[in-house]
């Protein structure tokens, strides 16, 4: 079993930032929102700034490369404070299968229970892999985004998948 360090990443590592995420565009581009001409066309310094603003978690292998992602971003709004949404998740493909996932998952949805009470996250429907994830760490499906992502003539569903936190645990004397 391999093992990984799974840090939040700073401004300092925007370039591999920007590369992972890049790479993660261009293998999957139906698997996430944003577009991969419009974020290759952003400068390093951008990816900083996103990372100066979000909670980004980065695994690394024990040559200290980059290897997979998870984002985490809360609302601002008073309303909507209690919830956070899980973004941008990807791992490389030499490194799927080796719990890598299932740890930067874990390190996201630790992280954000320690502000927010629900985290929710949209993952494409074909996406099995992805979908087995979220569900055998307990995310559930609440609805279903038709078409919500349009990759060259094809359109892509979107589920959407939350978690809540599980009420503190009572205690006896």
């Amino acid at each position: 079993m391999q093992h990984f360090l799974i840090r939040l990443l700073s401004a300092d590592d925007a370039p591999e930032f920007r590369e992972t995420r890049l790479a993660g565009l261009q293998d999957h581009p139906e698997a996430f929102g944003a577009d991969l001409e419009d974020e290759s066309s952003r400068s390093v310094e951008w990816f900083a700034d996103r990372l100066r603003k979000s909670a980004v978690f980065g695994g690394f292998n024990e040559a200290r490369e980059l290897c997979g992602l998870i984002a985490v971003a809360r609302s601002e709004s008073p309303k909507t404070r209690h919830s956070a949404s899980i973004w941008g998740m990807y791992v490389k493909a030499a490194y799927r299968g080796t719990g890598l996932s299932a740890s930067l998952l874990n390190v996201a949805v630790t992280y954000a229970f320690e502000h927010c009470s629900t985290v929710r996250l949209a993952v494409v429907e074909s996406n099995h892999a992805a979908r087995r994830l979220y569900s055998k760490a307990g995310f559930r499906e609440w609805a279903r985004d038709l078409a919500a992502l349009k990759v060259g003539d094809v359109f892509h569903d979107e589920i959407m998948m939350r978690l809540d936190k599980p009420p503190a645990a009572e205690t006896t004397s």
